[in-house]
């Protein structure tokens, strides 16, 4: 193998490397949409998004009202037919209501009650599709104070993003939901980016390669993740083993355990510890707080 052919080999595998780490870098990009779709699709933290809760609203106050337009009309009209048929043989027979006679439809009627059957059917299922949709994006979180403020200071920088009026969006706070992955402790990822962008740890670095501006951040998400999981099971380990250290010196200097004031005042306040860590520390549910408590009180006991 010649020198020639080794190089464009080389050359070859280096522009494949290239091609598998390709980045999209804020600076190439237009300034306007173009640059904002791209900030926003840059990192977790900024997928920020209107909800559109009041256009939500309003669609399925019109399609409510409409099924009860619709409703009345189909009560109008087996009262008609209750009426006209004695023996009600077109509400007691789906076949006999479909193939009736046009004279024995009221001229009164606009449609045939198969066929406003199927209209209702249809305004029904895109009410209940309004409705789930509507609970979905209710569901989503709002996005941190801090996430907010980074895009506000985005979009206002370099002159402004986008014109006034269609920028406007990113001021109704209320409204606005992030797609950003719930986590548990979200909250220590935030001080935890905040202590790293002041110690410049290398973790930055990471995906500097986004943008050339150093005013933005951009942060490993897989190695906050691994940091904030190790922070948390230190603090769980530590609020397990400190009771349990205590009471063995309790043991040594010969006092009764579960009887000793120093004992059970030990057991109260890591419980209670316990028990506020893990609200803090994650979004269990009361009854959830309470068995985990009962149970760490027991292996300290034990």
């Amino acid at each position: 193998m010649d020198k020639q052919q080794v190089r464009k080999e080389t050359e070859l595998l280096q522009a494949t490397r290239r091609v598998m780490y390709i980045v999209a870098k804020l600076q190439d990009f237009p300034k306007g949409f173009p640059k904002l779709a791209c900030f926003l699709d840059s990192d977790d933290a900024f997928m920020v998004y209107r909800r559109f809760g009041i256009v939500f609203s309003r669609l399925i106050l019109n399609k409510q009202d409409e099924i009860r337009e619709m409703e009345d009309t189909l009560a109008c009209m087996d009262r008609s037919d209750e009426r006209r048929n004695p023996q009600e043989v077109y509400l007691k027979s789906r076949i006999e209501d479909q193939n009736r006679s046009r004279s024995t439809i009221p001229q009164t009627w606009l449609e045939t009650r198969p066929q406003l059957l199927e209209r209702l059917e249809k305004k029904t299922l895109e009410y209940a599709d309004l409705l789930l949709k509507a609970k979905q994006l209710k569901g989503l979180k709002k996005p941190s104070l801090r996430d907010y403020k980074s895009i506000i200071r985005f979009m206002e920088n370099d002159g402004g993003q986008l014109y006034e009026e269609e920028a406007g969006w990113v001021y109704q706070k209320e409204d606005l939901i992030t797609l950003r992955p719930g986590r548990e402790h979200a909250w220590l990822d935030t001080t935890l980016e905040r202590v790293l962008r002041v110690c410049r740890c290398k973790l930055i670095e990471e995906t500097k390669a986004k943008t050339d501006d150093k005013a933005i951040h951009y942060y490993d998400r897989q190695r906050i993740a691994t940091c904030v999981t190790m922070i948390t099971s230190a603090v769980v380990l530590i609020l397990l083993i400190i009771p349990i250290w205590l009471l063995y010196r309790f043991s040594l200097e010969g006092k009764i355990l579960k009887e000793t004031p120093d004992t059970m005042l030990t057991v109260l306040c890591f419980t209670l510890i316990f028990s506020a860590a893990l609200s803090v520390f994650t979004e269990a549910k009361r009854h959830e707080i309470v068995a985990a408590s009962a149970g760490v009180k027991g292996i300290v006991l034990c």
